[in-house]
């Protein structure tokens, strides 16, 4: 069983590309022959559509499997073909009226994923018609589930969309966070001699509370967009392949971070993000043990953290040198979890590139809550949004969304500037400078830790983010020029009371 599914794994494409021909014959032959198979054989409307449907679902995951987000936009392209004509119009039975509505949380996601958060308030009002259908016409226990669904997509959404930026006649700013050449800092040349580059990530997600759709967190989704390109930016830019895994079991993690390092190529990096719970050990055994860390980051698939269970040899637990068989390549690892003290002893123990960034320990009362997300991915998606959140402002002009996502470039190519003319700086970070992706999330946490040691509600180092080896934040964060640019942004926010003077 093991070696058929890793020969399913490996031969994915082999797989896609047999079934997307044969859905391809079919949407071509109902085609050619709609008029006769209709009046013939008693084609219905609704069995187009959920050919049209698959279709796009198969769309939808070789980006999945590929980053590649032009399938995305054409399994949009499907979805919307498929409400433009209105395939699921009638229908007589219960069965089919399910279709529609997974047909539905399909284009949900899609749109989610695409950043059409119009269509997605229309598709959610949709939805709730449908599921009202269901729960007053047909006898059916799924109107609880799709009723959760519904919800899952609404407080998703609201998380999403916290902060409204309005143009003058007060319409809404579509935000897009992806790269794109705007926002992308170039080194003026190459950093390192053996240029590395960003091949695969693996994104977990497992923190309770958070808003999902699906089987993606907000942080996942959030860390996963800067990790695009638009597709109009640089053709010669490929995105990471990434890897979505959401409240896996430990050993599951292990399996594919196993893979992961099986198909990496020479001179690339892989990207491992954990967001989730951090817990202490109940138990602090005896004697010589093979964990050197208090605690670890909670992996179940339960809702609920049992403290009780929190054992060092509980299968649940994931420990900072459990990850180290997987660092045999480049890597850059970011923890966004409550207790960074349990993932700063992480090393590169086969002499490898290895960068690791911690959340802070601490954050003000006032900022806690998973229902906006953590504070530091937030921030690593889009400083822009978090600044506002930091100030506590939900909505803005278009004219200082505009002028402080221009002062942020400016910070970020003066942080560049000064890592790369530093001698202090680890020899592993100039490494992994030269990777677009790499570099904008690097700049980025170093643009946070200045932020939070100015703003006067981050009050000690437990507020602070932390990184191994060391970014030299205060070499960074002491600069004239960077202070003055955060009291700049602050300013634009009518927000400097909250920021110390440079």
């Amino acid at each position: 069983k093991q070696w058929y599914q890793r020969r399913v794994r490996v031969n994915w494409q082999v797989h896609f590309s047999r079934t997307f021909d044969c859905f391809s014959k079919l949407w071509k032959f109902q085609q050619d022959h709609r008029g006769v198979l209709a009046a013939k054989y008693g084609l219905q409307r609704w069995q187009i559509g959920e050919i049209a449907s698959r279709i796009g679902q198969l769309y939808y995951h070789y980006y999945l499997r590929t980053s590649d987000t032009n399938y995305l936009h054409e399994a949009l392209i499907f979805y919307l073909a498929i409400r433009q004509r209105d395939y699921y119009s009638k229908f007589d039975s219960e069965v089919i009226l399910v279709k529609k509505l997974r047909y539905y949380a399909r284009f949900l996601v899609v749109s989610i994923m695409v950043n059409k958060m119009d269509l997605v308030l229309e598709l959610k009002s949709d939805l709730a018609v449908l599921i009202e259908e269901l729960s007053s016409s047909h006898n059916t226990q799924d109107v609880d589930e799709w009723k959760g669904i519904l919800n899952e997509v609404t407080a998703f959404r609201s998380a999403l969309c916290h902060l409204t930026v309005t143009r003058a006649d007060t319409s809404a700013v579509i935000l897009s966070h992806r790269l794109v050449t705007e926002n992308m800092v170039l080194p003026d040349i190459t950093l390192s001699p053996n240029p590395l580059k960003l091949q695969h990530a693996l994104i977990v997600g497992t923190k309770l509370a958070q808003p999902k759709v699906t089987e993606l967190s907000l942080d996942m989704y959030r860390i996963g967009s800067i990790l695009e390109k638009n597709p109009k930016c640089m053709s010669s830019l490929k995105n990471p392949i990434k890897q979505y895994l959401y409240k896996p079991s430990a050993s599951e993690l292990m399996c594919s971070l196993a893979e992961m390092g099986n198909i990496l190529q020479k001179q690339s990096v892989q990207l491992i993000y954990l967001s989730g719970n951090n817990t202490t050990y109940t138990d602090r055994g005896g004697g010589q043990e093979a964990y050197t860390s208090d605690g670890g980051m909670h992996f179940s698939h339960k809702n609920t953290l049992d403290l009780k269970t929190s054992s060092r040899y509980s299968p649940e637990l994931l420990h900072a040198e459990d990850l180290n068989p997987f660092l045999r390549h480049p890597t850059l690892l970011v923890v966004e979890g409550e207790d960074r003290s349990l993932f700063n002893n992480t090393s590169a123990v086969f002499r490898q590139p290895v960068v690791v960034l911690l959340s802070p320990k601490l954050i003000p009362h006032t900022l806690k809550g998973d229902k906006i997300g953590s504070l530091m991915t937030l921030f690593l998606h889009c400083p822009m949004m978090a600044m506002t959140l930091l100030c506590n402002i939900d909505q803005i002009s278009d004219v200082q969304w505009k002028k402080g996502l221009t002062i942020i470039k400016g910070l970020l190519a003066e942080i560049l500037t000064i890592i790369s003319g530093s001698k202090n700086i680890h020899s592993h970070i100039i490494q992994l400078l030269d990777d677009p992706f790499i570099r904008l999330i690097l700049l980025r946490f170093c643009l946070f830790t200045a932020v939070l040691q100015m703003h006067t509600a981050f009050k000690t180092e437990e507020y602070y983010p932390t990184s191994v080896p060391s970014l030299k934040f205060a070499e960074i964060c002491s600069k004239p020029v960077i202070k003055r640019g955060i009291v700049d942004i602050a300013n634009i926010l009518e927000s400097v009371v909250l920021f110390s003077a440079p």
